[in-house]
């Protein structure tokens, strides 16, 4: 008898994130994982965390364990409107809504901003959960092509021109998985074009705190007052996942009034809030200075795990491998031409070290020579090791 089944189609049939797939790897004994961009434990502040819980008076502990508000406790959104302010977003405690990490964000953009066939842009590469978000909502997903400096600014108005897209979901500051930075300059054309052809920019910067030497360009949301009309073009999303702790699972969304307005609803009906016991924890630490203190050292340590790799690959993969040596964030996207990286992987793995390969990354023509490489949760003698097996792999391929 044929089964029934009551789910969805586009459920039914969607593949699993390429990436949470793989984390079913990291128990076997040994394993090296230079694949998940996963902050490393070791390097959270969890003693910082503890005393902040720690302090609580037994009615400010009680009020944190309550239903809060859709849009965020306040307390929080005071903190991070001060944070955003002094990064030039001139942003008001009544602008952000805080979030269940900037996942959600996406999330809740694709279901109130979508309806089937509408036609959304995205770099190729681009952050593999974003393209499920689209997809599930019925969207038709284009990519731009983008070189060494981000997004390809001629391509991306040839598209527009062409395809007429509701929206562009960008990662333009030390991109997942690109690691590259979209310059300040062509920041400005983008809003100009994405202006001209009423184009809603999502600007996603899981990253930005996690500079190396030299502070980013300012964000999109930033130049938003620069460009006339961009105002009411461009939606912001962030998250402390990366900065401070994934598992307080916050993050926050600034954007047009109306857009805003749309994801409360649907927050409504989906988590209702954001944890209100993090969320008084994350506006304790932030509003005590202890936010500021820990980046520094944050950036200390990913940038000699980013070196680490990068003298890696260069000593075990030599010059056939072409890749960026990244400025910040997480990664290090790479390609090795010749080479179908869903088959190293699989030799990767009995070599005890894993990788995500790039097709996860393309929503159309995928590259299987491309790959992507996480160096932060792992020390720098570990991603010395992971590579060494990395090319051990390679050979036995």
């Amino acid at each position: 008898m044929d089964q029934h089944s009551f789910v969805n189609a586009r459920y039914a049939s969607a593949p699993g994130s390429p990436i949470r797939e793989l984390k079913r790897f990291s128990d076997l004994p040994g394993m090296i994982s230079l694949a998940g961009g996963y902050p490393a434990p070791e390097l959270m502040d969890a003693a910082g965390l503890q005393q902040i819980f720690g302090r609580f008076a037994p009615a400010e502990f009680g009020q944190a364990l309550e239903y809060g508000g859709t849009e965020g406790a306040m307390a929080l959104r005071v903190q991070l409107a001060r944070l955003l302010s002094a990064r030039g977003m001139a942003a008001e405690p009544a602008d952000v809504l805080t979030l269940s990490g900037s996942q959600q964000g996406i999330d809740l953009l694709a279901r109130t901003l979508l309806s089937p066939g509408d036609v959304v842009l995205v770099e190729a590469p681009t952050y593999p959960a974003a393209l499920s978000a689209f997809r599930f909502a019925g969207a038709s997903i284009h990519q731009v092509a983008t070189d060494d400096e981000g997004l390809v600014i001629d391509a991306f108005e040839a598209a527009l021109v062409r395809l007429k897209p509701k929206l562009l979901y960008t990662v333009p500051t030390f991109g997942n998985p690109s690691g590259r930075t979209l310059g300040e300059a062509r920041r400005r054309a983008l809003l100009e074009l994405a202006v001209r052809h009423r184009c809603l920019v999502i600007e996603d910067d899981p990253y930005g705190d996690l500079y190396f030497d030299q502070p980013p360009p300012p964000a999109l949301y930033s130049l938003r007052h620069a460009v006339d009309g961009a105002d009411g073009i461009v939606t912001y999303l962030s998250s402390l996942s990366k900065t401070l702790a994934p598992g307080l699972r916050l993050g926050w969304m600034l954007g047009p009034p109306d857009v805003r307005r749309a994801c409360v609803l649907a927050k409504q009906t989906d988590d209702m809030h954001a944890s209100t016991l993090t969320q008084a924890a994350a506006a304790a630490y932030l509003a005590q200075g202890l936010f500021l203190e820990h980046l520094p050292r944050l950036r200390q340590a990913y940038a000699g795990r980013a070196r680490a790799l990068v003298r890696a690959l260069r000593e075990h993969l030599g010059e056939r491998l072409r890749f960026i040596e990244p400025g910040g964030g997480m990664f290090v996207w790479a390609r090795l031409p010749g080479v179908d990286t869903a088959q190293w992987l699989k030799s990767a793995i009995e070599h005890r070290v894993m990788f995500v390969p790039g097709a996860a990354f393309f929503a159309r023509e995928p590259d299987p020579a491309c790959f992507r490489l996480s160096f932060a949760s792992q020390d720098e003698a570990g991603i010395a090791e992971g590579v060494a097996r990395l090319a051990a792999a390679l050979r036995a391929v």
